[in-house]
């Protein structure tokens, strides 16, 4: 029996990802999220982290392929722009992240 996932991330095992979603996720590494400074934008390519946390991310919107900006950083908190929504995160968790800078 095969597990799929209900959204196609491509950084879980049995994800169903299209060939044609797989061809637009850049293939880079990407730097963590939470080296972004305020303003900055890019695409996310990976979600580091244990099973559900990736989960829980991707619940949020937060998958590979997804474009993100900063809205603001204060003491160490992001203020996130996700598929236009705001979401509040701590720097932990954005440093499982990863995004290629300026691609958005």
């Amino acid at each position: 029996m095969t597990k799929t996932c209900s959204t196609p991330c491509g950084s879980c095992r049995g994800c169903t990802m299209s060939t044609e979603f797989a061809e637009t996720v850049p293939k880079a590494g990407g730097i963590p999220l939470a080296v972004m400074g305020n303003g900055g934008c890019g695409k996310i390519v990976r979600i580091a982290g244990k099973t559900e946390q990736r989960r829980y991310l991707s619940d949020l919107g937060l998958v590979a392929g997804t474009d993100v900006s900063v809205l603001n950083t204060v003491s160490g908190n992001l203020l996130l722009e996700v598929k236009g929504t705001r979401i509040a995160m701590d720097r932990s968790m954005a440093s499982r992240i990863f995004v290629v800078p300026g691609v958005c």
